[in-house]
């Protein structure tokens, strides 16, 4: 798993560097960023997630399900917790980047060249409680205010609407015409390539020297490298078989921040270009830090 998931890294760098010159040269606009951003989060991913519940139900199945929901939540329960010991309400752009990792960017690329489209329907519930809680507890660490959560945000979110279809198709035994199903699965095969790109689009705006903000170290570090660390004993503890599913949710635990800091960085008025920093050097270093943490994962788990 190691070399696949090395290989699956040193494509996205690629990709990634696809991005940076496109930005760079003006071949791709700040507004065309934005739009590309766009479809992704309510086209692409959302493509991705139904796709993955296309697929013929069993007991076992929905299992595997319930337990890929049940190790998400139970990381992201420990993240937030770490980030909010470590930063509270003082550093909230820090809190925020520490605690909410890049699960559907990165997580489900990631889970998809490692174990394949099981990898997928593991990971969809990582992107569905990643959404969830940062439209609520995240509005909160960035705003202060619990009257900024808005119930409507979160049941309209594509990536949420996308879980339910995705469950009720599964659980319904639903058939879905293949006309249907090729078209979602070419819209799906989008989503490591545009991902990526908009992250070199992200490395873009920064120079060099804004990635060694020593600001930046302590939360890329505690996003990277301490939480997978006790997200990864925590799930060492649990009496667990199923290491499919495990190690799937565990890449997604261990990815670097997630580029929705910078959409609620500028829609809260906080420190935009500190919350590209922090997505841009975070995503350089996992090129380091995720193979190390998934050979360590593959000798425990």
């Amino acid at each position: 798993m190691v070399g696949i998931l090395l290989k699956q890294i040193a494509i996205m760098a690629l990709l990634i560097a696809v991005g940076w010159v496109l930005r760079r040269k003006n071949f791709l606009s700040e507004q065309g960023t934005k739009e590309l951003g766009a479809i992704l989060l309510r086209i692409i991913i959302p493509c991705v997630i139904v796709k993955s519940y296309i697929v013929p139900y069993s007991r076992e199945r929905l299992l595997e399900l319930g337990l890929s929901a049940g190790l998400a939540l139970l990381g992201f329960i420990a993240a937030m917790l770490i980030a909010y010991a470590v930063y509270g309400k003082r550093r909230r752009i820090e809190n925020f980047a520490a605690a909410f990792c890049n699960a559907g960017f990165i997580g489900i690329p990631l889970a998809q060249a490692a174990i394949g489209e099981d990898g997928v329907f593991y990971v969809a519930a990582s992107v569905a409680l990643l959404n969830l809680f940062q439209w609520t507890y995240g509005v909160y660490i960035m705003t202060d205010r619990r009257d900024a959560i808005r119930a409507k945000t979160i049941a309209t979110n594509p990536v949420v609407i996308a879980i339910v279809v995705g469950v009720v198709l599964f659980v319904g035994r639903i058939p879905v015409p293949e006309i249907l199903t090729s078209t979602l699965g070419y819209i799906a095969g989008m989503n490591t390539p545009v991902a990526m790109i908009l992250m070199g689009t992200y490395l873009a705006r920064v120079s060099w020297r804004e990635l060694l903000d020593r600001r930046a170290y302590s939360c890329v570090l505690l996003r990277l490298v301490v939480i997978p660390a006790v997200v990864l004993v925590l799930f060492w503890l649990l009496p667990v078989s199923n290491t499919a599913v495990v190690m799937a949710v565990f890449l997604a635990a261990a990815t670097p921040v997630g580029a929705n800091i910078c959409v609620f960085a500028q829609q809260y008025n906080s420190d935009y270009p500190f919350s590209v920093v922090t997505v841009c050097l975070s995503t350089v270093l996992s090129v380091v830090t995720v193979p190390l943490l998934s050979t360590l994962a593959q000798a425990l788990l």
